[in-house]
């Protein structure tokens, strides 16, 4: 039990954090890093880096098979090592998001990197990136963390 707690607190937080970011941040317009960082916010209708903008309703649709596929490939596995860190910060930030999608019907955005011509993104996209540089690196050179019970 000790030990599903520790794996499910990354996500978790991520969630937590990214909800507080959205509340604090939503209508703001400020720099807080002089050409580094500032705070914008956005409603994003589509998915990552522009993809689909304007299909809410399809993004939450295939976030949504996404988790499914997810949960039905992972069904009889025992995860290990970096494995379940990365599915808990993948989980914490798509349900950030998707909260967001149903809420709303966009994803509040805020994080604007000012020195490189990137999207506005936010803490529950960070929380998805990060999961799936880990999960990737974790298949690639752990395959050990993930085995079939």
């Amino acid at each position: 039990m000790k030990r599903a707690l520790l794996w499910i607190f990354p996500g978790v937080f991520i969630l937590i954090a990214d909800r507080i970011m959205k509340m604090a941040t939503d209508g703001a317009d400020f720099v807080l890093m002089d050409g580094v960082l500032a705070i914008r916010s956005a409603q994003n209708t589509g998915a990552a880096m522009g993809l689909l903008t304007g299909n809410t309703y399809l993004v939450l649709i295939l976030s949504l098979l996404l988790i499914g596929a997810a949960i039905w490939l992972l069904r009889g596995m025992k995860l290990s090592g970096m494995a379940p860190l990365s599915l808990s910060l993948i989980a914490g930030g798509a349900l950030g998001n998707i909260i967001d999608r149903v809420a709303y019907g966009y994803v509040m955005d805020m994080i604007e990197v000012l020195f490189i011509d990137f999207y506005i993104f936010n803490l529950a996209d960070v929380g998805v990136v990060c999961g799936v540089a880990l999960c990737a690196f974790s298949l690639l050179f752990r395959p050990q963390d993930w085995r079939k019970t």
